[in-house]
């Protein structure tokens, strides 16, 4: 089998695992909207963990793919748009996080996506975005059960700014020097 078609496979373990986070989102807004906070917070923690084993399922078992590169984030970052659409029913201050991460993931995309369309190659997930999404995901758990006037609320909205804000930095520097590497090796 060549490389080609091996990162060409749809239905692998680790897929799946992105797609069934996926599908859980309709869950957590239900259990959201009905106040089932308890169960909305264990359903983020198997979208998590599924998240995590997705990741070691892929790198184990050698089922990396082009669509799991897509995949995956595409799957966290819907759920965290999903949880801060929640939040924000409850806690408006917590809109600003949602504006935040619609312009970190936009600028993102669009400096992945020039850097795909001049290098050719689909880069995965960094460690600094794994990093910003841990973070995202425990801040999004904690927000559930806090009171919107505690003060522990802005301390984590804080945490959430810093996070997306040193991600979206990260990459947009990788994706630059990454494509003035490519750039090099091609004139070389």
């Amino acid at each position: 089998m060549n490389n080609f078609t091996k990162n060409q496979k749809i239905f692998t373990i680790p897929n799946i695992l992105s797609m069934i986070r996926i599908l859980l989102i309709p869950l957590l807004f239900y259990l959201y909207l009905n106040e089932s906070y308890a169960l909305c917070a264990c359903v983020l923690a198997v979208s998590y963990l599924s998240d995590l084993a997705d990741g070691i399922i892929a790198r184990h078992f050698n089922m990396i793919s082009d669509l799991g590169k897509l995949l995956d984030p595409a799957a966290d970052k819907l759920t965290q748009a999903s949880m801060l659409i929640c939040i924000s029913l409850t806690h408006p201050m917590a809109w600003l996080l949602f504006a935040l991460l619609a312009v970190k993931e936009l600028t993102m995309a669009l400096s992945g996506f020039f850097a795909v369309k001049r290098t050719g190659v689909v880069s995965g997930a960094k460690w600094y975005g794994k990093a910003c999404t841990v973070v995202l995901n425990l801040m999004f758990a904690v927000m559930l059960f806090v009171n919107p006037s505690d003060g522990i609320f802005g301390v984590l909205f804080g945490i959430c700014v810093a996070a997306m804000v040193a991600s979206t930095v990260a990459y947009v520097l990788f994706f630059t020097l990454h494509y003035d590497e490519k750039k090099q090796d091609k004139e070389a």
